[in-house]
C-alpha cells in the first residue's frame, strides 16, 4: 500500500520552514524519514539527508522544504510592521493575507497578524489598476506601540508565513489537494513513498542519499553544498512546475495536467541516458508521465548538482502545481504517489545496472 499522501503533507506542513528558518518542519521531516532510512542527518545548513542501501555508489534525490515568507524589517511607533519577502512574492498575492509571525520555535509560538488593505470605498480607480509594492505595505498585528509590539515577541527578523491550511479541494477524498508551500514539500512526500517501496527491498549497489534540501528559494544553496560534500553518481531533483490552468499558456510552459502523472523534465539541465531510463521505468512499471521541455536551466535543485565539482549525471521529476508561490496552490495527490514509485523504479534500474560513468555507456 502506498503512503497516505494527504496525511504526509497534513504532518509536514503543520509546521513552517520559512527560508532560513527551517527548524520545525525539519523536525517533522527527521521523524518521516526515520522510518525508512538506515540513517538520518543534518548539515550545517539543515539539509536532511537520510540513507538507504550500503552500495559504493551514491544516488541523490534533492527535492527543498524551505518556504516562501515574509521577514520583519521593521516596526512603527504605531505598531505597524514592515516586511519584505524571502523568496518570490507577488504582490498582488500577497495583499490582504493573513499571515502568522513566528516570535519563537514552538508550534504555538506566533502573532496573528493581517496585511493590511485600503478599502474599496476610499481607492481611486486609477489606483485599482496598479499593483501595490511589498514595501509600502504594513502588518496589523493589533499593536497600538512598537512596545506593544515588543511584548507580544514581534522584533527585527521574524519570519511571517501565510494562514492556510491543507484540505481537499471539493469534496473529502479528492484526489486534489489545496494549500500552501507545496514548493516544494510535495518533492519530500514524493520521496517518502520512494523510500517506503525501498526500504523493502533495500538497493545493493547503490546507496540512497534521500536530501530534504534548503535555501533553495534564495538560490540552491542547500542542493549545492550537499552534492559537493555526497559526491553523487547520479541524481534525481524533484520540484514542482507550472500546470495548465485559466491564464497559463501551454505554449510557453507545456500542456501539463494535474492528475495525469509526474513529469519527465527533458533539456540541457538534464542527462538525456537517465530521463530516458525514466521514462522506459514508467513504461514499464504502468506508471503514468508527461513530458516537459525545459531549455535551459531550470531553477531547480537540478540546475545547481548538474555543475557541482566535476559534474553529475542529473534527472528531474517535477509535480504538476496550480497558483504557484501563492497560498492555495493546489496538487494531485497521485501525481505525487506516482512521483514516488517512479523515482523508486529508476533506482531499481540503477541498481541493476553494470553501467559506468559515462553518458555514451549509459545509452546502450
Amino acid at each position: 500500500m502506498p503512503v497516505d499522501m494527504y496525511k504526509v503533507l497534513k504532518e509536514l506542513m503543520s509546521a513552517p520552514a520559512v527560508t532560513g528558518f527551517e527548524e520545525p518542519r525539519r523536525k517533522k521531516i527527521i521523524e518521516q524519514y526515520s522510518k525508512y532510512c538506515d540513517s538520518v542527518s543534518v548539515d550545517v545548513i539543515g539539509n536532511v539527508v537520510g540513507t538507504l542501501g550500503s552500495g559504493e555508489r551514491a544516488i541523490m534525490l534533492a527535492g527543498h522544504y524551505d518556504q516562501i515568507g515574509f521577514l520583519v524589517k521593521h516596526v512603527d511607533d504605531k505598531g505597524y510592521v514592515s516586511f519584505d519577502q524571502v523568496g518570490g512574492w507577488d504582490p498582488r498575492v500577497a495583499y490582504g493575507t493573513r499571515v502568522k509571525i513566528w516570535v519563537g520555535d514552538g508550534l504555538d509560538d506566533y502573532v496573528v497578524g493581517t496585511i493590511g488593505t485600503k478599502a474599496a470605498h476610499l481607492t481611486d480607480p486609477s489606483e485599482r489598476e496598479k499593483a501595490i509594492p511589498l514595501k509600502d505595505m504594513r502588518i496589523d498585528c493589533g499593536a497600538s506601540s512598537a512596545e506593544e509590539a515588543a511584548k507580544m515577541g514581534v522584533k527585527i527578523g521574524c519570519p511571517c508565513t501565510p494562514i492556510a491550511e491543507v484540505e481537499y479541494l471539493g469534496k473529502e477524498g479528492s484526489d486534489m489537494v489545496i494549500g500552501p508551500a507545496f514548493d516544494d514539500v510535495c518533492a519530500v512526500a514524493a520521496f517518502i513513498e520512494a523510500l517506503d517501496i525501498l526500504a523493502k527491498d533495500p538497493p545493493k549497489k547503490v546507496k540512497v542519499y534521500a536530501v530534504a534540501t534548503t535555501q533553495e528559494e534564495i538560490g540552491m544553496r542547500g542542493a549545492q553544498i550537499c552534492a559537493y560534500n555526497i559526491q553523487p553518481w547520479a541524481a534525481i531533483a524533484a520540484d514542482v512546475t507550472h500546470a495548465v490552468a485559466p491564464g497559463v499558456d501551454a505554449n510557453r510552459v507545456g500542456d501539463v495536467q494535474i492528475g495525469k502523472g509526474p513529469v519527465v523534465g527533458i533539456g540541457a539541465n538534464f542527462t538525456r541516458a537517465l530521463w530516458e531510463m525514466m521514462e522506459k521505468e514508467a513504461k514499464k512499471g504502468k506508471i503514468p508521465v508527461q513530458r516537459q521541455g525545459v531549455p535551459s536551466a531550470s531553477g531547480t535543485d537540478a540546475w545547481a548538482i548538474q555543475v557541482t565539482r566535476g559534474g553529475t549525471i542529473t534527472g528531474l521529476v517535477s509535480l504538476p502545481n496550480r497558483y504557484m508561490h501563492s497560498p492555495n496552490e493546489v496538487v494531485s495527490l497521485s501525481d505525487l504517489t506516482n512521483a514516488g514509485k517512479l523515482i523508486a523504479a529508476t533506482i531499481k534500474a540503477l541498481d541493476k545496472s553494470d553501467l559506468k560513468h559515462t553518458v555514451e555507456v549509459y545509452r546502450k
